[in-house]
């Protein structure tokens, strides 16, 4: 909602902010154009006309021309023709003046062309001391009125045009508000059902108003999304279940398998082929137990219902009690061990369930001797490394056996490509991946002179419960 409330003061703000700029270029551009032309009226020299008729003089002679510091041609650069009439209206002075201009003129028209215009010239009067010097521009070259109002309606309108922009903005500004409001309110629905789909919930909102296509499609997507979670819940709850029921239905043959195996290996009246198949079918069993382990714990790992069980843990008693674990079990017997555990290691604690990642710890021990049953060195090495304020706890298993295949590296590092589909068993190593991510940490899995994994801990990463 908070996107929403954000998304729509934006818009009110940028549309006042569009308007109040438009306005003001519009008002600039008006004030500039008044500018330029009243400054070119008072400066130009086509509109100097006292300028212009002050200059006229009357030589000992009687006779009368502009003189100054301009030449006629400049006096009369932009004007069509000019005249000087005496006080009794008849021409005294003229320059390119029209033959149906050349008259004496009466008062009544001296009034006349002095307000307006004379034969459609836009004409403009001085008085100087010869008489009334009387110029007129070309034809369509000036527009010319005659403007005049009441005092008090000037002063109402000038006083008042403050309040009228102040008026104007406040419409614009409610305008806004109003589109921004119906926005909001549209929008709304549409903001709350997103949050609610993001969270998993089912929503069903109104598909009116501005945002009701939206609302359709929201309402069509959580019935979607609705249907496929049923069936996804009901898939994996089936999985699940099947599971642990198989695996509750085999517990008891599987113990019955390895009590027996183990009687028979031990019985001396049997001759010695026989108690070596019968310890070939306990080691078999034991392969089956520890797979159906595997897999209802990656089962409940996937679907978070494995409660971690999370307590102070100090790395180096875990590490070496997997390790003596391991070679006590007779799993190990074709195997040498390289341990090796820094001083760091072997202080470094950090919070962690100690028999689900001693469990992650015992399939990559199991993992090495099964595959390699020629016989290899398996290398264990901890140590702790503080980068940033932040102490990660590296911990690599490693062989010389013959690494993993091709399939397996490619099916544990990116599992979801179709390359992965159809890989080879991998269920311990992925019961590991999943007890480390578990915990917060990173297992690497690779080739180098044969297989490796490095588990990395950082001190200060978060765990789930």
């Amino acid at each position: 909602m908070k996107t929403v409330s954000r998304l729509v003061r934006r818009y009110i703000a940028a549309a006042f902010g569009i308007v109040l700029l438009i306005f003001t270029v519009n008002v600039a551009l008006f004030i500039g154009v008044l500018g330029y032309y009243g400054f070119y009226w008072r400066t130009s020299g086509s509109y100097q006309l006292n300028r212009f008729a002050d200059s006229f003089t009357m030589d000992a002679s009687g006779v009368i021309a502009p003189g100054g510091e301009h030449t006629l041609q400049e006096w009369m650069e932009g004007r069509e023709w000019s005249m000087l009439l005496d006080d009794n209206g008849e021409i005294i002075w003229q320059y390119n003046l029209p033959d149906s201009l050349n008259h004496r003129y009466t008062a009544r028209e001296i009034a006349s062309f002095a307000r307006w215009y004379l034969d459609d010239y836009p004409v403009f009067s001085y008085r100087n001391g010869l008489g009334l010097l009387v110029t007129g521009l070309p034809r369509g070259s000036v527009i010319r009125w005659n403007f005049y109002t009441d005092a008090a309606l000037l002063d109402i309108i000038l006083s008042g045009f403050v309040p009228l922009l102040l008026l104007d903005a406040a419409l614009i500004l409610g305008a806004c508000l109003l589109l921004g409001w119906r926005a909001a309110r549209g929008l709304r629905n549409v903001a709350g059902g997103i949050d609610a789909l993001s969270q998993g919930e089912t929503v069903t909102l109104p598909e009116t108003g501005m945002a009701g296509e939206l609302a359709e499609k929201l309402n069509r997507t959580s019935a979607r999304l609705a249907r496929q979670g049923a069936l996804i819940e009901q898939r994996d709850s089936a999985r699940t279940s099947w599971i642990a029921g198989v695996s509750h239905d085999i517990r008891t043959p599987l113990s019955l398998i390895l009590g027996y195996a183990e009687q028979l290996e031990r019985d001396p009246l049997l001759p010695d082929g026989r108690r070596q198949k019968a310890a070939s079918i306990r080691v078999q069993s034991q392969k089956i137990s520890a797979l159906i382990e595997d897999l209802n714990l990656t089962s409940k790992l996937q679907y978070n219902a494995q409660p971690l069980r999370l307590a102070s843990v100090a790395v180096g008693p875990l590490l070496r009690s997997c390790v003596t674990d391991f070679f006590n079990s007779g799993q190990a017997d074709a195997c040498a061990l390289d341990f090796e555990l820094s001083p760091a290691a072997e202080r470094f604690s950090f919070t962690a369930d100690a028999a689900l990642l001693g469990r992650a710890f015992e399939n990559l021990l199991i993992n090495s001797a099964r595959h390699n049953p020629g016989g290899c060195t398996i290398s264990v090495r901890a140590d702790v490394f503080v980068h940033s304020g932040v102490s990660t706890l590296t911990v690599r298993f490693s062989d010389d056996g013959v690494g993993y295949p091709p399939a397996v590296l490619l099916a544990l590092c990116r599992p979801g490509t179709p390359e992965a589909h159809g890989a080879p068993h991998i269920l311990g190593l992925h019961v590991v991946d999943q007890i480390v991510r578990a915990h917060g940490g990173r297992a690497d899995f690779f080739n180098q002179d044969g297989a490796a994994v490095r588990i990395e801990f950082d001190s200060g990463e978060q765990k789930r419960v």
